[in-house]
């Protein structure tokens, strides 16, 4: 968080924040685009006589894009951390950005054969890489501008951003569903919805390169305190700390993606809704989960984190099953499909505000972006990459079609256990800070004299 000598206007606040915000929601866009389109990628990259077949080696393309979070991580929380969160964050988009467009591109399995498919995965692969420095480098940038008195609702714009990220993408693919047919669709139309990325990149890039650095980042460099080798410091300083993030990642976006990844596949194969009318209802869900956000950031300010959090993941816990139950009973009622998807999505969305207020609490400035993206990556690496895949072969295999709930009740009863048992973990959203990670000596005694967010929040 900024000092009191290079505190933010609220001018640049504000420019800092909505930044953050429609960057995550291009990065949002590009990755979740292609959960949407599943049913008509499928046949058309692996075409196949069986096909459940098709939509299992979709959902572990999807997959393959939470591999390489980790290393864009790495990568990119090292520059981050060593030239600047702005400069990262362009490049960040750029790439994100260019990947998706070129899987608008690809030729399908009918004209490359075998090499279609390799290029989906390479295009999916990049889209994860650049994606594995964007949200927490984005988080970073926006709540190093905060104090303690808006550190929640600041910290909510990242995931809000996502949220709506991830209400433009079925949004462009129901509008584009709506104006064409499925048979255009299935033949070249799935291709609108990927190319659309292009306007939006440019638009981030345009927000972006008129930014400033953040003011954490100024000091840092100012006093000469950029470190050399973060990676290093991240895992030999703050290993619990690591850790820490890395199981509350797993939890929210195993959630975060089998939900609205998988949820628009229950529908389609078990209640029998098209792939247009589940894109409107996840279109609906996003919404409300905008509005959830931001009503968890400023629950976090009132009520802190570990409140937020549980409340957030308890509902998905007890609430999983039950709706999924109703969606299939009713036959795809409208009302209590929509409903329960709105919930569904909601209360995984506010769950996630916390845990992007945790994870860009829990490293000093030094190395904030390094030890969040890393700890974000692999976290999205176990939960969001296996998560949407196993929920779809624990279906198959089992013959439940409400397999996918007891995923969701693992990954929601994770993140519990795991916020309950932080120390210190309950107060008002800035004090919390370093406190909780338990590697309290390695940050009290950190050679580069970097202090925590809670000195910094206090201080202003």
């Amino acid at each position: 968080m900024s000092s009191p000598e290079i505190a933010p206007s609220p001018n640049l606040v504000r420019r800092a924040s909505m930044t953050g915000f429609f960057g995550t929601a291009v990065e949002a866009y590009d990755f979740m685009v292609f959960t949407f389109l599943i049913a008509y990628l499928s046949p058309e990259f692996f075409p196949s006589d069986n096909p459940a077949a098709g939509i299992l080696s979709s959902l572990a393309v999807l997959g393959t894009g939470f591999l390489a979070r980790p290393v864009g991580g790495i990568v990119f929380g090292r520059i981050g951390d060593r030239h600047g969160r702005r400069f990262a964050l362009i490049l960040t988009i750029s790439g994100m950005g260019g990947a998706t467009i070129l899987m608008g591109l690809l030729p399908t399995h009918s004209v490359a054969g075998i090499l279609a498919p390799a290029l989906l995965v390479l295009t999916r692969l990049l889209q994860g890489f650049f994606a594995g420095g964007e949200q927490m480098g984005s988080a970073t940038f926006v709540t190093e501008h905060a104090s303690v008195r808006n550190y929640g609702i600041l910290s909510a714009m990242t995931p809000v951003g996502f949220a709506f990220g991830g209400t433009l993408a079925p949004l462009v693919v129901a509008v584009t569903t709506s104006l064409s047919s499925e048979e255009t669709m299935a033949d070249w139309g799935w291709r609108i919805p990927l190319l659309m990325s292009l306007p939006l990149m440019l638009y981030v890039l345009y927000l972006r390169t008129r930014l400033e650095e953040s003011p954490d980042f100024k000091e840092l460099a100012g006093k000469h305190e950029v470190q050399s080798s973060p990676l290093r410091s991240v895992i030999t300083r703050y290993p619990v700390t690591l850790l820490r993030v890395i199981a509350l990642s797993t939890s929210v976006l195993a959630i975060g993606y089998v939900v609205p990844t998988y949820m628009p596949l229950f529908l389609q194969q078990e209640v029998g809704m098209t792939p247009g009318a589940t894109a409107w209802l996840a279109t609906a869900a996003s919404t409300f989960a905008i509005a959830i956000g931001f009503a968890a950031g400023f629950m976090i300010d009132r009520s802190g984190r570990r409140n937020t959090m549980i409340l957030g993941l308890g509902i998905i816990l007890v609430a999983m099953f039950p709706i999924m139950y109703l969606m299939k009973a009713t036959g795809g009622n409208l009302i209590v499909t929509g409903l329960g998807q709105m919930l569904l999505v909601g209360m995984a969305g506010a769950s996630a505000v916390p845990v992007y207020a945790t994870l860009t609490s829990a490293f000093p400035a030094a190395v904030r972006y390094t030890g969040a993206a890393i700890g974000f990556g692999l976290g999205s690496a176990i939960g969001g990459g296996a998560g949407p895949y196993l929920a779809g072969k624990l279906t198959e295999t089992t013959g439940n079609s409400y397999a996918t709930s007891g995923v969701v009740g693992v990954a929601a009863l994770l993140g519990i256990v795991v916020i309950a048992t932080m120390p210190n973990s309950n107060s008002n959203a800035a004090p919390e800070a370093t406190l909780m990670t338990g590697d309290i000596e390695s940050a009290n005694t950190d050679p580069v004299g970097e202090s925590t967010h809670l000195s910094r929040l206090t201080k202003k």
